[in-house]
């Protein structure tokens, strides 16, 4: 048994410290532009408005988060079988779907950035400046499409390091830019807010021209080419549907869920200082803090398909015990970094002490929180979804949400005019129930559930 732990922890590490490290450096870029701007205008205003302008990234991330997870539901258990000819289908179908994504939601920024604006303040200054920013971050969606959901796919073959390589190269490629365009330094013009856009485009440029070199010419596990492109498999595409669609409706939804809470703060007027700002600041620590949490969230997913896919399930159930604990750990972990982290960045931002003394009582939710995020992302991103077992995914996470969180966070910002830091605690309270009901649902049997087919020879796989 030790030894076979052993082997577990082993496999876990090598998977989920790459996946941490990406998360963390893509969590980075994200941040750069709200912290630079945040530098750069005292008021918090173009904070503000680049955290708001960045809600339809946020979406359009989520998207592409839960079509590779749609895709990763069955690619890491084809992967348990070593059949690279399904999963080069199963990459085809879902690259194609992202990128009318990519097209539909790019294409709706670009050409109406003040009515997407709006729909999360009322100010008309922060319209004004997150409209600039969604003119030019907009272009980066038609190609962030396709490399994150690329990049997130490839973790189903255990393909992580090109990921995070990656990602460092953007990071820098973004803060120099922004260095620059932000500030007009180095002989660059000072473009404020837009000048944070561009570096994010540029970065996501580069981003994706080497995703595609590495992919198409580079990589020698997967051995996808531009022709495996026009690949198309009925059967793999409607076990798609089955098995991956709730998936993708989960992160899709829950990510229209968590838009509308950041709407609801946006439109919060009665609290001394600036609730955006302070969210924002928050949010970006607890994100900081949960980078491992997901990243071994991400890896148990793996771990759980490949072992499933390989028809091992008493070895699947002893791997989802063993999750829990490290669950346990990372939850306890997270809570206490994020109050070590709170007044560190808190008073690196030049913004009113009246916004910094609310980003510290939203800190103080957030420790709290974390603990539960631990769980629901060890059951929900890892072990039940790597099972298969993603409609109960769907209903457990949106039940949550939207009949829990949403209705009550709505109740108490806009009827009660509680405190934002109270308004929080609401929108966050779907996380302890979530963790609650996967915990009963990994107790008995009917969350294993192996998705592959065996297609028999390439041809048939190919048909």
């Amino acid at each position: 048994m030790l030894i076979k732990k052993s082997i577990l922890l082993k496999s876990l590490l090598t998977i989920s410290i790459p996946l941490a490290l990406q998360n963390l450096l893509n969590f980075c870029i994200n941040m750069l532009d709200t912290v630079m701007l945040g530098r750069a205008d005292d008021t918090g205003t173009l904070l503000s408005a680049a955290s708001l302008a960045n809600q339809p990234f946020f979406i359009m991330s989520m998207i592409c988060f839960g079509l590779s997870g749609a895709g990763i539901v069955l690619s890491s258990q084809y992967w348990g079988k070593k059949d690279l000819v399904a999963i080069r289908h199963i990459f085809s179908i879902i690259l194609k779907v992202a990128f009318l994504f990519s097209l539909l939601i790019g294409g709706f920024v670009l050409l109406a950035p003040e009515f997407v604006m709006s729909l999360y303040t009322d100010d008309p200054e922060r319209i004004l400046r997150g409209a600039e920013y969604l003119r030019v971050i907009g272009y980066s969606y038609f190609l962030f499409g396709l490399s994150c959901t690329t990049l997130f796919l490839l973790r189903s073959l255990e393909i992580i390091k090109i990921s995070v390589v990656l990602n460092l190269v953007s990071l820098l490629l973004n803060g120099f830019f922004n260095y620059c365009l932000i500030f007009g330094n180095l002989g660059f013009p000072a473009l404020g807010i837009r000048g944070a856009a561009y570096a994010t485009l540029i970065a996501r440029s580069v981003e994706f021209i080497v995703v595609c070199v590495y992919v198409f010419l580079i990589d020698k596990k997967l051995c996808f080419r531009p022709r495996h492109l026009l690949f198309f498999n009925k059967t793999l595409a409607l076990d798609l549907v089955r098995h991956g669609l709730p998936v993708f409706l989960n992160e899709t939804l829950w990510s229209l869920g968590v838009t509308i809470q950041a709407s609801v703060i946006g439109h919060i007027s009665y609290e001394t200082g600036d609730p955006v700002a302070a969210n924002s600041i928050a949010s970006m620590v607890q994100q900081l803090c949960t980078v491992v949490i997901f990243g071994v969230a991400n890896s148990a997913a793996v771990i759980i398909g490949k072992s499933i896919g390989a028809n091992d399930y008493e070895r699947t159930r002893r791997y989802a015990k063993y999750f829990q604990i490290v669950a346990l750990a990372l939850g306890l972990l997270s809570g206490a970094l994020l109050l070590l982290l709170c007044e560190p960045i808190i008073n690196f931002y030049s913004i009113p002490d009246a916004t910094k003394e609310l980003t510290r009582q939203m800190i103080r939710v957030l420790a709290v929180i974390v603990f539960f995020i631990s769980f629901s992302a060890l059951y929900i991103v890892g072990i039940l979804r790597g099972a298969g077992d993603t409609r109960f995914c769907l209903l457990s996470e949106l039940g949550c949400l939207w009949l829990v969180s949403v209705p009550l966070s709505l109740l108490v910002s806009a009827i009660f005019h509680w405190p934002a830091y109270l308004v929080l605690l609401f929108m966050k309270l779907d996380e302890p129930l979530k963790a609650l009901i996967c915990f009963l649902r990994v107790r008995g049997d009917r969350w294993i559930r192996n998705v592959t087919r065996d297609f028999g020879n390439k041809e048939a796989a190919e048909a």
